[in-house]
């Protein structure tokens, strides 16, 4: 995934991720808000073939790239999940 910082602040980031939608950026955006540290999460796709630019900011001048990186990680365990329960399934 190609990735490019667009802004990067105390309390705020922004970050265009190339070539992702809407499913991807939602779940993303969903699992940021879920940490506290966070007060915004949004992305904007601008046009229908642009790519979506994320933004986060934080309370209290948190590093804002870290809950992009800890949404990203629990995500992926998630998969990790699913994908070793299909692969339970499919052995029965």
């Amino acid at each position: 995934m190609n990735i490019t910082v667009l802004e990067l602040g105390e309390d705020l980031v922004r970050i265009s991720l190339a070539g992702q939608g809407h499913t991807f950026m939602n779940a993303l955006k969903t699992e940021i808000l879920a940490d506290p540290t966070v007060d915004v999460a949004n992305y904007v796709i601008e046009f229908q073939f642009s790519d979506p630019v994320l933004t986060v900011t934080t309370h209290n001048k948190v590093d804002p790239v870290k809950p992009v990186l800890d949404a990203c990680r629990r995500l992926a365990g998630q998969c990790d999940e699913l994908l070793s329960s299909l692969e339970q399934a499919a052995k029965k």
